[in-house]
């Protein structure tokens, strides 16, 4: 399994942030640390998102595409409504 390597950013909260996001992250069972940061990268991807910018999941979802032929499928179908398009003209003619 890869390890990454993680860098040290530090907040500051107030203790009633800190109680609720502490309560939250128990209910998680995780880490206040880890709820944290699990709450911050989705708020980021969310407003990426929402203002058009692609971001790729933590699974690599484009790399996924591309490597299990999706460029490679949307080709394909795109050269077959052609074809299509062009023998339905084809027939059309007097």
């Amino acid at each position: 399994m890869k390890t990454r390597a993680l860098e040290k950013y530090e907040i500051r909260i107030s203790s009633e942030e800190k109680a609720l996001l502490q309560l939250a992250a128990s209910l998680d069972a995780i880490s206040l640390s880890a709820f944290i940061r699990k709450a911050a990268v989705s708020a980021a991807k969310d407003s990426l998102n929402k203002n058009g910018h692609y971001v790729p999941s933590a699974r690599g979802e484009l790399v996924y595409a591309l490597d299990n032929g999706f460029v490679l499928n949307k080709l394909k179908e795109a050269m077959k409504l052609a074809e299509q398009i062009e023998s339905n003209s084809a027939s059309n003619v007097f």
